[in-house]
């Protein structure tokens, strides 16, 4: 995730937003903000892929609520849900629903800060199987799409009309363009993409059926 990525900022409380925008601004961090969760969905198709820092209970869509239905709209922005105060079954339900930190206030500036920095982390780390996949020919994703769905070399030999030795070899490439140690660590790399990759279009496949086409700001 790109450094100067947005941080949404979505709470109820508009001294909140106004404080936790402040605060972001001065160490460079661009960030908007939203009186709602709803507000935030009615917009999400126009807005890329950035951190959520949202408050845990609001009217209308709760924050949990929040977290669990970013996956189904193919968003992979991590969460951080900030709460008023200690409730561990809260924190422990919205960690259950993907957020990635759960944050009580008031909180020290390091604290969201560190929250931002981990959250860059996670991007980076989601964004990488996809990343490396990117790169590989159109012949090595066959051959990793095959591996994948649990082919062997002589499977995946026939079924690419070449040779098993041919395919050990694409399959040596493989391993050292990606950085897999393992085959089982290829396996992985060539699962996580093809989730990313299903993800990112059932996301922009859901904008244009919601007449939000190619005109749109991209996301």
């Amino acid at each position: 995730m790109p450094h100067d990525a947005s941080v949404y900022i979505i709470d109820d409380e508009p001294e909140m937003c106004r404080s936790l925008a402040l605060l972001l601004s001065t160490g460079g961090v661009p960030a908007r903000t939203f009186g709602s969760a709803d507000l935030f969905l009615d917009m999400i198709d126009a807005l890329p892929v950035g951190i959520i820092i949202c408050d845990v209970l609001m009217p209308g869509t709760s924050g949990i609520e929040l977290v669990r239905r970013l996956p189904q709209m193919g968003r992979s922005d991590p969460v951080v849900v900030i709460a008023g105060h200690a409730d561990v079954p809260l924190a422990v339900e919205a960690m259950k629903a993907g957020a990635l930190d759960f944050i009580e206030k008031p909180f020290e500036a390091c604290t969201i800060m560190n929250a931002i920095e981990n959250a860059r982390r996670l991007a980076d780390e989601r964004a990488a199987p996809l990343q490396c996949v990117e790169i590989l020919s159109r012949r090595e994703r066959e051959v990793l799409a095959l591996i994948t769905a649990g082919s062997t070399s002589k499977q995946a030999a026939r079924e690419l009309g070449i040779s098993p030795r041919t395919v050990e070899t694409y399959r040596t490439k493989l391993m050292e363009k990606t950085g897999a140690t393992s085959l089982a660590q290829l396996i992985r790399l060539g699962l996580e993409a093809d989730h990313a990759a299903a993800a990112s279009v059932a996301h922009i496949a859901g904008g244009e059926l919601d007449g939000q086409g190619i005109d749109q700001p991209a996301r």
